[in-house]
């Protein structure tokens, strides 16, 4: 929970030092991972099974991954418009096809990951940007595999014990705010 406060307070801290989109952006990233955070203290994994669960845990990745477009100078409008779709498709999905809302969660999950890991990779080992933003990609990673995990147990398909799953959770994310906190922040001393 405490986590999920240290990011909303450096993106917030960057917007206000910056007045850059990708800080609104993160922004928005960071209040729906507090949101979710909140939830899972509040109702444990029952918050995985609350309607609007899907589209908090779909905007913390993708506006994650949209900042990184900004901030990169990509064509960050036309990930803007696939996030709004595959939005659209979810809320289409939980109203009457629950494989379009599989398929489309999973869509975006993917390319957000993609984003997320690989952009700032590429980034650094091109020199393009300081050895710190990896910490976006790192962060990525470790957000991953705690999100795969949870995934198979709300699929009915748990690749691990549930009970590991919840002892390895609260860490996993962690180190994935943590890390990705500090990625926002260098960003913000290295503009």
């Amino acid at each position: 929970m405490r986590t999920s406060l240290i990011y909303l307070i450096v993106t917030l801290y960057g917007y206000f030092n910056k007045k850059l989109l990708e800080y609104i952006s993160w922004f928005i990233s960071s209040i729906a991972f507090f949101i979710i955070a909140l939830a899972l203290v509040v109702t444990g994994l029952n918050a995985l099974k609350l309607p609007y669960t899907v589209y908090l845990g779909s905007i913390y990745p993708s506006f994650l991954a949209l900042g990184i477009l900004i901030n990169r100078k990509a064509k960050w409008k036309y990930y803007l418009y696939f996030i709004a779709i595959m939005f659209l498709l979810i809320a289409i999905g939980q109203a009457l096809i629950p494989s379009l809302k599989t398929i489309s969660q999973i869509a975006l999950h993917s390319v957000s990951g993609l984003i997320i890991v690989f952009l700032p990779l590429i980034d650094v080992l091109s020199k393009k940007r300081p050895t710190e933003y990896i910490l976006f990609s790192i962060g990525g990673i470790v957000i991953g595999v705690g999100g795969l995990a949870l995934a198979t147990i709300t699929a009915g398909a748990p690749i691990l014990p549930q009970e590991l799953v919840i002892i390895l959770l609260h860490p996993l994310l962690f180190i994935s705010v943590i890390l990705i906190s500090i990625g926002v922040f260098k960003t913000l001393k290295c503009e």
